[in-house]
């Protein structure tokens, strides 16, 4: 009788905890994320219309935090190269959107949480060198005060803003076109979002 007791209580649990699931997986589902089109790049510069998520926007009096998820590298499978996840503060209070310039940026933690993360081979293939480390070194932190208006002068594939050292990341150019274009795009919808009053 005890033994059955507990076989009711159990299953009358797992129901419980499938169903409380169910709730939560058709609540999240039902979240819409605001996304952006970008141009993503495919070794050798083939360009691919995709979508960015903007996985998190939170505006304060300053600036707004981003936590945008997007498609980088696709030359290699899925076992080396993931979806990236960007961090990035942008301001919001320069007297146009072209002076609107990057607060801080990351691909790792922030403050000692994972904000971001960098789905990039690491090291990028043919340059050991290259690591998600380096990328941030030599890509990701000169990208700091960068505006809107050196991103929107960007070239596409193979050019960098004029904050990058290109010899420092010469051989990287899939990973460098595509998290400045994302960014590029990124700097749009803010544009559009908090400077069109």
């Amino acid at each position: 009788m005890k033994r059955q007791r507990k076989r009711i209580f159990l299953c009358l649990a797992c129901a419980a905890m499938v169903f409380s699931l169910c709730l939560s997986l058709t609540a999240f589902a039902g979240h819409e994320h605001n996304t952006f089109t970008y141009t993503q790049y495919a070794s050798g510069g083939t360009p691919t219309e995709l979508e960015a998520v903007i996985l998190f926007e939170n505006k304060n009096k300053t600036f707004t935090k981003y936590q945008v998820a997007y498609t980088s590298c696709t030359c290699r499978g899925p076992e080396t190269n993931y979806s990236s996840v960007m961090y990035i503060e942008l301001l919001n209070t320069k007297d146009t959107p072209e002076e609107a310039s990057i607060r801080r940026i990351s691909f790792g933690e922030v403050e000692g949480l994972t904000a971001g993360m960098w789905g990039d081979s690491n090291p990028i293939m043919g340059h050991p060198e290259y690591t998600k480390e380096y990328m941030d070194e030599h890509l990701v932190q000169p990208m700091v005060g960068a505006t809107k208006a050196q991103f929107d002068s960007w070239e596409g594939y193979g050019d960098v803003i004029d904050a990058i050292d290109a010899d420092a990341v010469s051989g990287a150019t899939v990973s460098t076109s595509n998290v400045t274009s994302v960014i590029k795009e990124l700097f749009q919808y803010h544009a559009d979002k908090y400077y069109s009053k």
